[in-house]
């Protein structure tokens, strides 16, 4: 069940703070912040950057636990 909802997490929509035009961020890195595809803005702060990088790699840690509906199962 997790790893199906780890395959249906949406990408963020971030609208540029300069030009307006949204933007699809599949992925954070924690080298690379997001730019604006328009006019090549930062879309967010190192900070904000960060704490996505940090959620994403939450997520992947996550997903390795087990449904609990099978913990009982052998």
């Amino acid at each position: 069940m997790v790893k199906e909802i780890m395959s249906e997490v949406p990408s963020s929509i971030i609208p540029c703070p300069e030009c307006k035009v949204k933007n699809r961020v599949k992925q954070f890195h924690s080298d690379k912040i997001p730019l604006c595809a328009k006019c090549g803005a930062k879309l967010v702060t190192e900070e904000e950057n960060e704490t996505q990088v940090w959620f994403g790699k939450s997520l992947k840690d996550i997903s390795s636990i087990p449904d609990p509906e099978h913990l009982g199962e052998r």
